[in-house]
């Protein structure tokens, strides 16, 4: 076995562990468990990327819920390229290349396996939809958005029509939920955290990765969209 594998088993089994069980987990608002190293995650994936994250001192610059970043670093709950990685496919040359001319020099993570590249990347995407629906579900109604343009978008880039009709499941949305309902049913029709051996649905999925994406007006325009329909 070489040094390099002997070191990722001790911190695999020794390491880790640590993480999760040996900071004084301490409990948070809403019960969960926190750490030094931020939140306890939902799941066992999401935990190994939380130990990838915590154990390469990501959460140092880009903060324990990437709300808080530091010292130059990306803001990763706004990134677009994080906006648009897929399992790691774009957050991980970046990883393993660093960004070495920035003035905070982002170190290289050469070293990591493509199952711990998976994992980071799964975990930063989970941070980010939290961030994501805390800050757009905080939008007031005012001022009011554009029907037209949440049209637009609807039945455009967001492609909400492959999945939903205004005169089928949306019917008399707007009659039904008040805006804060409609708001926060489009952010997150699923479930508020993951679960074990729960996968979310595809267009559970499909809500999330625009969950990540919207800017505030898309948002305003789709609710004042659908708020019409009565």
């Amino acid at each position: 076995m070489t040094t390099m594998k002997r070191v990722r088993l001790y911190v695999l089994t020794v390491v880790v562990p640590v993480l999760i069980t040996g900071l004084g987990l301490d409990v948070g608002a809403r019960g969960q468990e926190r750490d030094a190293g931020g939140f306890k995650a939902p799941t066992a994936a999401l935990e190994r990327g939380r130990a990838v994250y915590v154990l390469n001192h990501c959460h140092f610059c880009h903060g324990v819920d990437l709300t808080r970043a530091t010292m130059g670093a990306a803001n990763l709950s706004q990134s677009p390229l994080v906006g648009a990685d897929e399992d790691g496919k774009m957050i991980g040359p970046l990883v393993k290349a660093g960004l070495p001319n920035l003035q905070t020099a982002m170190p290289s993570y050469v070293e990591l396996t493509p199952e711990e590249i998976f994992d980071l990347s799964r975990y930063i995407h989970f941070l980010r939809q939290q961030a994501r629906f805390r800050e757009l579900s905080r939008l007031a109604d005012t001022p009011a958005g554009d029907r037209a343009a949440g049209e637009a978008y609807f039945n455009g880039s967001a492609n909400c029509r492959s999945c939903h009709s205004m005169t089928g499941d949306l019917s008399g949305i707007g009659r039904k939920y008040d805006s804060a309902t409609i708001r926060a049913r489009l952010l997150r029709p699923g479930p508020v955290m993951p679960s074990e051996g729960v996968s979310p649905t595809a267009g559970q999925a499909a809500h999330l990765q625009l969950l990540e994406n919207y800017t505030a007006a898309n948002v305003q325009d789709l609710v004042a969209y659908l708020g019409a329909n009565r």
